[in-house]
This record gives structure tokens, sequence and C-alpha cells, in this order.
């Protein structure tokens, strides 16, 4: 259309003289086009369309061109390497390996004539040897064996590694089992080495070559999740805190002593903070100084979340700066203390019916038990051992748990009328499983998958049908009338964490919450709301979301732990676990709000409560 508009303002020059017609056929609205014109008009369309073609290939092309040279030096590097164990081992008088590294330094640059030369002197030393060529290999791979052994015996383990990968790049048939446990072991202990140094990148790919040699390792490939975990938290510093924070908190939850991951986690919060308080979102920023002062409090710390706590309770252009110290300002109090009022809305213990499942710890016999417990009776019987994170199925017959049973891990199903227990799934990742109404399938989060993300999986009761990946998330929950899961997850691109919900077959994904702490999600029975644990005020406390209207109102306010929540079957009442009494315990409140019960104990926990779940059966 540009060349079009160019072409009719050409044929109105002066210079360029007009036919009575063509003025005519101007002056009746028309524009008839001369051929030649018509013909410059679509050729100059066609040039300018050619240029873009060869703009974009030429782009291309570079891009193309850039990565074959960055190739082709690494190539020239390896080769290089491989020339100089040649010289070496030429120097050294083993004439076999030398003609090895030599031919293999070749084989990735020909045009390396220094190596050609070498080689040929190499095979003239060779000739004149008295002992065949493939007993002089034999010896000298034996003599690098050896030589492998006695640095790993040192401790030495990157020399140790590397004489090994030789052995294996020189005969891969050479002692094949014993250089493969030789390259497993120098190079797990590489790992350690390094990790212990606090170089993490490299001990995560000293890890990654043992387990080429033993893949179904698990505390390595542990390690290695750990590694990739820290690894990410680290990209995305400075760049993105709500990302660095998730990666840091998985980590956390995982191995709270790993390297400086507590300082960090910390840290991260902090700079969070004072982000959003750049941006004037100080009740947000709030929470991020409260989560820094629980890791690792200080006074700089405590100055900061003051500040914040000040400023959202009084958002005027008269709060103090930044550095203000808490005696110069006013904060607002501590939350109300509704005990008195909540006490008419308490549950009473006739109220309560129905059997909560929950899994603990028996310190006396070193397992692990699920125990239910029947509200009515008050009393506490053990279902079955070696299993935790109990689900109970819509009638209660059936249990889902992750087993705790070292020669059968994965989730089981275990049916109370019968007595028998199945074998649903295979990986000791699958965890936290929660039932579809049917009773048929069940849904869980597990890190099988060979990136270590989170993933959402739909489980078959009977075992028989393998697992189906739905969306990368944690912590799922089916609603009551099977439609729909709702988990804790972010946008394809990893922002915007909270709480989504997916169609059950899979499809498009909506955000009902947009903190990223928000996780363990309950339907009530009736589909309309959804409870679930967040650290967005601090600590970790019960919130519940209404799915009508959006709105989302914080159930407990205690200045202890509450998490995991469960519905009552006929809706009335929440149940979840709290250390809010100095050890933790299960409790039972009205779901509208007001004082919680204790009914049982559970146990000593750490920082694996999070991981954990309860259940409440018919």
């Amino acid at each position: 259309m540009h060349h079009s508009t160019s072409e009719t303002g050409d044929s109105t020059r002066p210079d360029r003289p007009v036919s009575a017609s063509h003025s005519t056929s101007r002056s009746s609205g028309s524009i008839r086009w001369p051929h030649w014109t018509l013909w410059r008009a679509i050729g100059g369309c066609l040039v300018a369309f050619g240029c873009v073609i060869l703009i974009y290939a030429g782009i291309g092309g570079a891009a193309v061109y850039q990565g074959l040279q960055q190739r082709a030096a690494l190539t020239r590097q390896e080769a290089e390497a491989h020339y100089q164990r040649g010289l070496q081992h030429l120097q050294d008088g083993t004439y076999e390996l030398a003609i090895a590294e030599l031919e293999h330094t070749l084989r990735l640059d020909p045009t390396h004539r220094q190596a050609r030369d070498a080689l040929r002197e190499a095979k003239t030393f060779v000739m004149a040897q008295p002992t065949p060529t493939s007993a002089t290999l034999n010896e000298a791979l034996t003599s690098l064996l050896k030589e492998a052994e006695e640095l790993a015996q040192q401790q030495r383990w990157a020399e140790a590694a590397e004489r090994a990968s030789q052995l294996r790049d020189l005969d891969p048939g050479f002692q094949s089992q014993r250089v493969s446990e030789l390259l497993f072991q120098t190079n797990a202990q590489l790992g350690w080495q390094l990790l212990g140094q606090g170089q993490v990148a490299e001990a995560k790919q000293a890890f990654e070559r043992a387990m080429r040699e033993r893949p179904d390792d698990p505390e390595l490939s542990r390690q290695v999740d750990l590694a990739a975990l820290y690894l990410l938290a680290r990209s995305a510093w400075d760049s993105n805190w709500p990302q660095a924070i998730n990666y840091l908190e998985q980590l956390y939850t995982l191995a709270p002593e790993y390297l400086d991951v507590r300082v960090l986690l910390a840290q991260a919060y902090e700079n969070y903070g004072d982000a959003l308080g750049a941006q004037s979102a100080w009740c947000v920023a709030e929470t991020q100084y409260m989560q820094a002062a629980m890791l690792q409090s200080n006074a700089s710390i405590q100055r900061k979340h003051a500040n914040a706590s000040w400023r959202c309770a009084n958002p005027t252009p008269t709060a103090p700066a930044a550095g203000a110290s808490d005696s110069a300002m006013q904060l607002p109090g501590a939350p109300t203390d509704t005990t008195s009022t909540a006490k008419a809305r308490s549950p009473s213990k006739s109220q309560l019916s129905g059997t909560i499942l929950f899994s603990r710890f028996d310190e006396e016999n070193k397992r692990w038990q699920i125990l239910a417990l029947d509200l009515a009776e008050r009393t506490t019987r053990v279902v079955l051992t070696d299993g935790s994170q109990p689900a109970a199925s819509k009638d209660g017959r059936l249990i889902a748990y992750h087993s705790e049973r070292g020669d059968s891990i994965g989730i089981h199903v275990f049916d109370l009328s019968t007595g028998q227990d199945t074998r649903a799934t295979s990986y000791g990742e699958d965890i936290a499983p929660d039932w579809a109404p049917d009773s048929t399938r069940f849904v869980f989060p597990s890190q099988r998958s060979g990136d270590r993300k989170w993933v959402v999986y739909i489980g078959w009761a009977d075992g028989r049908g393998e697992a189906v990946a739905l969306v990368d998330g944690r912590t799922p929950a089916w609603s009551p009338d099977g439609s729909r899961i709702i988990y804790q997850g972010s946008d394809p691109q990893g922002n915007n964490p909270g709480l989504y919900l997916i169609p059950a077959g899979g499809g498009p994904t909506g955000r009902i919450t947009d903190h990223e702490s928000d996780r363990s999600p309950a339907w009530s029975p009736d589909g309309n709301r959804i409870a679930f644990m967040s650290s967005r005020s601090g600590r970790w406390k019960l919130h519940l979301v209404d799915l009508t209207s959006g709105s989302v109102q914080a159930l407990t306010t205690s200045e202890s732990n509450d998490g995991l929540p469960v519905w009552s079957p006929d809706g009335k009442h929440l149940a979840f676990v709290s250390d809010r009494e100095g050890a933790w315990g299960i409790y039972v409140m009205p779901a509208d709000g007001g004082e919680a019960i204790r009914v049982a104990d559970w146990g000593a926990r750490g920082q694996d409560w999070l991981l954990e779940r309860i259940a409440w059966a018919p």
C-alpha cells in the first residue's frame, strides 16, 4: 500500500503530463492506473518483501554461524587437551597411550599438524619395540588403572577421576566393571569435596558424572536435586525475588542445613521486602520482613519490619522514615484477642463425629504409623504401619497413603473392609494423595520427572495404569463434584504464584489466590469454599477463599503455626495441625472461625510437617 500511495502522488507532479481522460477519471472519484505504474508498484512490493526475507535470513544465518563457531572452538579446545596428553605419554614412553590420544585428537581436528607429526613419531617408536602392540597397550592401560586407584587412595579425587575417564576414552572395554566403579567413587567423592567448598555447579556436574555409572543412586539423585534448586535460586537472584524465594523455600523444606540456604532465604525475604517497599507495597513487604526475622533476626530487620508495619497500618504521607527506630514510632497494637467472643462458637466435643486419620512416628518401635481418632468415642487406634500422609475416600473405606517401606516405595491403597493393601505407584517421590469422588483415582504431586520439577499426577487406585501428568504444581486437591483440581502453582512462565484451578481432564488454568506461600488447599463438601494455609501474615495460618466472590479471610490469628486444614464431612468444622501449645497437636474449630480445641497429640515434628497431611472420614 505504501508504494501505491507514492505512485498516486507522482501522477500529479507538474513535470508529468496528465491526459484528459486521466483528469476526467480523477474528477469522477476513480483512478485508472497506467499499466507501467501498476507493474512498478508490484515490483516495488516484491523488492521490499525480498529485502525483509534477506534480512531475516541474514540474522538467522549469523546466529547459526555463531553457534557453529562456538562449537568448533569447543572441539578445538578438546582436541588440544588430548594432544597435550598424547605428548605427555610420548615423553613418558607409553607410546600406545600416546597413539590413542593423538588419533583421538585428529578425529576431533583433522587439521592439527603437530598431532599428525607426533603420531608419526609415536608409531615409529612402537615399531621399534620388541613386544606386540596389543600387549603394550594392555600394559599401559593396566599402569594407568593402577595410577588412578593410587590417586583415589590418596583422596586426590579430581586427578583420579580424570585418569579413570582417560581409561574409558582409550578403551571402553578394558576392565569395564572395575573402571565403572572407580568412576562412580571418584566423581561422587569429588562432588562432596566441591560441595564442601561451596562450588555447587561443579559439585552437581561431578554427581551427575557419578550417576552415569549408577543412575538409580538415591542419595546422589537427591544431591543433584538440591544443587539444582540452589543454582536456580542463584540465577533468579536480583532479577526475580518471588522465584528465588520459591526455589529457596523448596530447598529449605527438603534440607534446612544445606550450605547457606537459611541465610540466603532470609536475605531473599529481606531484599524482596526492600523492593516492595520501594513500590509502597508496605503490607506485602511487612510479610517478607517477618519471614526474614523468623530465620535470621537482627536490629536492621526488626527496624524494617516495624517501619513496614507502621506504613501498612498508616498509609499517610507523614509516616516515619525507613531508618526510624522503634521508639520513634507509634506502632499498631497486636491483633484483638477474640477468645472471649469465640468461646460461644467453639465446637462442643459432643457435636463432633467421624474419624480423623493422621500419621505419627512411633519412637519405641522406630516406624511410622497411621492412626484413626474416633471423635465420638475419643479413642485412637493404629490402622496400619509403615505409612504416612493418609487420605480417606469419600465413603471412608479406602486409605491412600505414602509408603515408608524401603522395599515398597510409592503410594499405596489400603482397604479397611478387607485389609488388602495395593501398591498404586512405584516412585518414592510420589506423596500426599487426595481422592477423586469416584474412589477409583487419586491426585498427587511428585518430583519423579527427570528435571525434578513438582508435577501434579493422576493415579489409579488398583495400580494397573500408569499415572498421568496433569500440570506443574504441588499440594493438589480434587473437587467434591470431580470436575476440577486445585493446586499450588504458577503461570507457565513460573510467575504469579498462588492457588490455581484446572479441569480434572486438563485444560486452561485459573488463578484463585495471589500469594506464593498459599498451599495445602481443601474443598468444602459443597465445593463453594477452599480452606488453605499461608504464611502471608508471617507465620503459617489458616485462610478461607470464597470461590463465588473471590474474597479471602484469615481463620486463625495465634502466634503459632497452623496448617494442613481438612473439612468435616458435614462442612461445619475444620481440623488442622498446630504447635500453639508448645507441642504439635491436632485441633478442631468451627468452619467460619472461632475457638479451636485440641483433639490429639501429633508427636514431634520438624521441617517435614509441610509435606504431611491429615484426613477426616465419615
